[in-house]
């Protein structure tokens, strides 16, 4: 019966198109957090090498300072891509090093706000780093990076827009 279902592949069609644009946005979605996640993954590394080999051009200061974070930070924007700092930009950064098994930590918010706080702190991995032949310990680096993130899939559904995606990088001093 023709007649009967002549709406039917209008509202069929319809449907199809909601589920694929739901899928494209999805798959978008995720394709730019990976590409975000890689970024922030590169930067922290990159900024955990630098403070593992400022040991080599800075003699026995093994600690940082306020100021030396500063720079850090400084260093972190112009790697991700922004010309200012913390202060204004999307993204946290927080350095934790420990140092003859005393930890220590800075903190630069996200746009001067919330901490950016590691999945696993530094302070729970003291066990990682080896152990000189004089059984002394090197000292232990992390620098973690927060981005905030909007998500074009929860903002499709209704929900929240903004989360946020962490990276963080161990590397033992010399």
């Amino acid at each position: 019966m023709k007649s009967k279902q002549d709406g039917v592949f209008t509202i069929e069609l319809a449907f199809v198109l909601l589920f694929t644009s739901a899928l494209l946005v999805f798959t978008g979605d995720v394709a730019f957090q990976l590409l975000s996640r890689v970024s922030l993954d590169r930067v922290s590394y990159s900024l955990v090498n630098v403070l593992k080999e400022r040991t080599r051009f800075y003699d026995d200061h093994l600690s940082m300072t306020s100021a030396e974070v500063d720079e850090l930070d400084t260093l972190a924007a112009r790697l991700l891509g922004y010309a200012q700092t913390s202060e204004t930009a999307p993204y946290g950064m927080r350095v934790e090093w420990m140092v003859d098994e005393r930890y220590s930590f800075f903190d630069r918010g996200i746009e001067g706000g919330a901490p950016c706080i590691p999945d696993d702190s530094l302070k729970n991995r003291a066990h990682l780093a080896p152990k000189t032949s004089s059984d002394k310990r090197f000292p232990l680096y992390q620098v973690t990076l927060c981005l905030k993130a909007d998500s074009w899939f929860n903002q499709f559904l209704g929900k929240g827009a903004q989360h946020y995606i962490h990276s963080s990088s161990v590397m033992p001093g010399r």
